[in-house]
């Protein structure tokens, strides 16, 4: 069986009886260059996977259809779905519709299935990888009094702030610059932050970040509440993996993946739960080791990039 994919390090865990070829915007920066290359290798191969992105999954889909006596069946990595103008919904659900099979990180599909028309059968939860693994493995973990929150996409800054603005406990916040920020949807244009949190807008060091990460009592992860977007699955893995306590804002790929013994899950945007659980979880060491003992196991079971393509290869459709 021959695979086409725009998937780094694909090949590397693959079965013998089964040969991938890798195009990843690694080898081909060129987006229409790789795209012809994925292509002309598709139509000789059973599997397409590509991350998911409308565009390509358009282009895709025309093409493949155009040449019936090929046999490729397309799936995606990843899932998300923005705005999509009506002259436009019409191709996006043909298209959508040809896909074989999309592998998401979140296990419920039920605003995506109303939104755009497909099947449930149609979505296969993956679980996502840690991150950055060997680093937070090497890293010294302790308690250093302080809380931290790190990301861009999707943030709540806001909520956050109004949640331990008035507590007084140390926080550390590792974000991006504005303009870094508003490609994710989030923003602190306007916001006033308190005394108490630090603002560290250097995030594009990740011996940095996992740095801070490990020396944190406790790990907030504030969202905005939007069920059609996924965002923090990465961070929260990470946190976990450093034996962290981790309090996160409801969303997908949160609420519908982890269960109440890996991370104290708070409705988003509700500034009064998120503080409620900041003073529980940093005022109770025993409540903090229980779940930072729980999500440490699910976490490192779930591994890094190697095991996430491993789960992306024995996901594909059979038929």
């Amino acid at each position: 069986m021959k695979i086409t994919t725009d998937i780094a390090g694909l090949e590397r865990v693959a079965p013998r009886n089964v040969t991938v070829v890798a195009i990843p915007q690694s080898l081909v920066a060129s987006r229409w260059k790789r795209n012809f290359k994925l292509l002309v290798s598709a139509l000789g191969s059973r599997h397409l996977v590509i991350h998911f992105s409308l565009p390509e999954i358009i282009f895709f889909s025309v093409c493949l259809s155009l040449t019936p006596s090929r046999r490729c069946r397309i799936t995606t990595l990843d899932f998300f779905a923005g705005d999509i103008r009506p002259a436009m919904k019409p191709l996006v659900r043909w298209s959508l519709g040809r896909v074989a099979r999309f592998l998401v990180y979140f296990r419920d599909s039920s605003v995506f299935e109303q939104l755009l028309g497909l099947p449930r059968s149609k979505f296969h939860y993956v679980p996502f990888k840690v991150n950055a693994l060997e680093l937070i493995g090497g890293a010294s973990q302790y308690d250093g009094g302080y809380i931290f929150s790190g990301g861009r996409s999707r943030r709540d800054f806001a909520t956050l702030f109004r949640a331990v603005g008035n507590l007084g406990y140390p926080v550390k916040l590792l974000t991006g610059e504005e303009a870094d920020l508003n490609p994710h949807g989030s923003t602190l244009k306007g916001l006033r932050v308190p005394e108490n949190v630090e603002l560290l807008r250097n995030d594009s060091s990740m011996g940095y970040f996992v740095q801070l990460l490990a020396a944190a009592r406790l790990v907030v992860i504030p969202l905005l509440k939007n069920t059609r977007t996924q965002a923090g699955i990465g961070v929260y893995l990470q946190a976990m993996a450093a034996r962290k306590c981790v309090i996160i804002s409801s969303g997908l790929g949160v609420s519908d993946v982890l269960t109440d013994d890996l991370a104290i899950i708070v409705p988003a945007g509700d500034a009064d739960a998120l503080q409620a659980a900041v003073k529980r979880a940093w005022e109770d060491a025993d409540l903090r080791e229980r779940y930072a003992a729980a999500s440490a196991q699910y976490a490192l079971a779930l591994g890094a990039e190697d095991e996430l393509r491993k789960s992306v290869l024995n996901a594909l459709p059979e038929n």
